[in-house]
């Protein structure tokens, strides 16, 4: 398959989705949410750009697993599988789920496992060495029912002694900084603080930053 040929099945998804996915579709007016310049897809939120920003690359290696909350249709995803031993994702739209198979599958990236779940509902049987809750701790689409103790709870579940949580701040937590300190008395509770920094949003434009944070399970 050519890159044409993946980018006109592609976009067959997110028409797809357009007729049939009735909770918020993330940047819709841009077709997709993330962007991957490996596939050439330009997106509200590049995988590459923003791991670049993020500046983690440091807590990767080949022999630890990872685990991507709300991975939207996979391109971070996958961009991180490269660096990692397994890299999944859960997504509650079926459609993104689609889109990130299908463009691991061109790519042959073995390593990159889907999951269609609410992350309430997500049970898979493993833990983690690495999870990333990158701005889904809430969702304005009303598909998240956890209140952030027990979505903190169960991340603390799921990852390993030690293991690390990568977390992304909401955009409103910025233009209301009040809203942040009760999530981080939790993340005072159960980890170590190792970074704290604000990184570039991209998305949505009137938001230039957010805050991203690199914690170790206590």
């Amino acid at each position: 398959m050519d890159l044409s040929i993946l980018h006109q099945e592609l976009s067959a998804i997110i028409e797809e989705q357009k007729n049939n996915w009735k909770s918020l579709v993330y940047a819709e007016k841009k077709g997709f949410y993330q962007g991957y310049d490996r596939i050439g897809i330009e997106g509200a939120r590049p995988a590459e750009e923003r791991l670049k920003h993020y500046d983690i690359l440091q807590y990767f290696s080949k022999d630890k697993t990872a685990l991507d909350i709300g991975c939207n249709c996979g391109f971070f995803l996958i961009h991180i599988a490269g660096f990692l031993k397994q890299a999944d994702g859960v997504e509650i739209n079926p459609y993104l789920i689609r889109i990130g198979e299908k463009t691991a599958g061109f790519l042959n990236v073995n390593n990159a496992g889907f999951y269609n779940s609410s992350f309430e509902n997500f049970s898979d049987g493993k833990d983690y060495d690495l999870v990333f809750s990158l701005a889904n701790d809430s969702t304005i689409d009303g598909n998240t029912k956890f209140t952030f103790q027990e979505y903190m709870d169960k991340i603390y579940s799921l990852l390993k002694a030690g293991g690390l949580l990568i977390f992304e701040s909401q955009a409103i937590d910025v233009v209301k900084p009040e809203l942040f300190e009760p999530k981080l008395k939790v993340f005072n509770e159960q980890y170590k603080i190792l970074d704290d920094k604000m990184v570039p949003s991209n998305y949505p434009v009137n938001v230039k930053e957010r805050r991203f944070l690199v914690l170790r399970k206590k």
